[in-house]
């Protein structure tokens, strides 16, 4: 009898422990979902205009380069073309922006994606913005310092990129002749790993793109 009291109380509190086990999966996986859709300036009540990339765009101050009040930085550091379409729904969707602004790809080369992917993958981006009611504007990803071989697929990615937004009507801003020079990105404008830029290149990367800005309005 104490035998079977025993084996019931041993088998229910294995039940118990499983259930709190699954509990805490669910759990950190909400957790793990809630955290990729934290951004950088969140909340606001407005939002005209969101910047969407990795982490070259969260390190900006897109409000103080802007003087604007009403810019969303949809930077996600170290996220490829195609995870930053995964974030539309959040970064964009909510807010019905005017324009968002977008690029990306440095992280797609680091993992070995080829350029056909990253072309592919941006073109995807574009559309589904445009899809949610928002104009996209793209953005030229930018060199990486001393890197000739990435920098010359870049070079294609934004022929193309040029071609694509062309053929849909989408506005193309070219950065290169703002922080760029001959084939490399400015030196006083990248930190030392010779990708993220130093707080002095946003004041021209929000030169590159007011023109735009100016003609919508806003």
């Amino acid at each position: 009898m104490k035998k079977n009291f025993l084996l019931i109380l041993s088998l229910s509190l294995n039940v118990i422990l499983v259930a709190v086990i699954i509990y805490q999966i669910k759990f950190s996986s909400c957790a793990i979902s809630d955290e990729t859709v934290v951004e950088k300036e969140n909340p606001l009540e407005t939002a005209n205009i969101v910047i969407l990339g990795n982490s070259i765009t969260y390190q900006g101050n897109w409000q103080e380069v802007l003087d604007r009040k009403d810019v969303f930085n949809g930077g996600k550091p170290g996220w490829t073309t195609e995870q930053l379409s995964w974030v539309i729904k959040n970064f964009i969707t909510p807010y019905k922006p005017k324009l968002c602004f977008f690029t990306g790809g440095i992280n797609d080369y680091t993992l070995g994606i080829p350029t056909e992917r990253i072309y592919k993958n941006m073109c995807m981006v574009m559309d589904s913005i445009k899809n949610v009611g928002t104009s996209p504007v793209f953005q030229t990803p930018l060199y990486q310092r001393y890197n000739t071989k990435t920098n010359s697929e870049l070079d294609k990615l934004n022929t193309d990129m040029e071609k694509f937004c062309a053929e849909r009507g989408y506005d193309f801003v070219d950065l290169r002749p703002f922080l760029c020079r001959d084939g490399d990105i400015i030196d006083e404008y990248v930190q030392d790993d010779n990708t993220h830029l130093q707080p002095e290149a946003y004041p021209q990367w929000a030169k590159a793109i007011q023109p735009i800005i100016k003609k919508y309005n806003l």
